[in-house]
């Protein structure tokens, strides 16, 4: 037995599943594969694995992790081998990493980088929002929606272009356990803050998930 951290991703084909399907695809995935999972103990055994930071429904990425045990000969590409030939159309593995201890602590992870499209008739001047104290927005919470001050958790918005009314942002923003805040909600705080601009959908991507801005692996 040994635990692995994995990092996968998504597309647009899937983007619509809940995080709990892509559990359930997953288990699926393990048993059609040559691997095994690692079980817990007691009266309700169940695979020992932990996913980093849920994915939002809508939302594609190339940078989720878990930390999974597995009952397994297999290399690390091997492993990342028969995942992607048991898994849908959609989802991808893109590495397998044995490790020990509490080297990787996915519970650290505190940070992540998304792509951030926004269709809207002008685009916003995002060096406003950071040069704001305070961003004052509604955000919903564990026990409902509340005005919360979401600018301590913007670390970096670059605005990477405007052309064919769509804005394009990249965003390193606030993620994990402590603090989650999703780039839509840095959008509506746009809309709020930003004079003239409004805007009618978006669309988002995460590339990296990071620990004090360095890369889980």
């Amino acid at each position: 037995m040994a635990k692995y951290i994995l990092k996968y991703g998504r597309d647009d084909r899937v983007k619509f599943i809940s995080h709990l399907d892509f559990v359930r695809c997953f288990h699926r995935a393990v048993r059609r594969s040559p691997l095994n999972f690692e079980f817990s103990q007691g009266f309700n055994p169940h695979p020992v694995m932990t996913i980093a930071q849920p994915l939002p429904v809508a939302v594609t990425s190339e940078c989720e992790y878990m930390k999974v045990g597995l009952v397994t000969e297999l290399g690390e590409s091997e492993i990342v081998d028969e995942l992607n030939r048991a898994m849908p159309p959609g989802f991808v593995f893109y590495a397998a990493r044995q490790v020990f201890a509490k080297e990787i602590d996915l519970t650290k992870i505190n940070m992540a980088e998304y792509i951030v499209e926004i269709e809207c008739p002008a685009p916003a001047d995002v060096s406003v929002i950071m040069a704001e104290k305070e961003l004052v927005v509604p955000k919903k919470t564990k026990s409902g929606i509340k005005d919360s001050d979401i600018r301590p958790h913007i670390f970096e918005a670059e605005d990477l272009g405007y052309a064919d009314g769509i804005q394009t942002l990249r965003l390193i923003i606030s993620c994990g356990s402590s603090y989650n805040l999703k780039p839509e909600t840095v959008v509506t705080a746009m809309e709020k803050y930003c004079d003239g601009f409004t805007y009618t959908f978006t669309a988002a991507h995460r590339r990296r998930m990071l620990i004090d801005f360095m890369d889980v692996i």
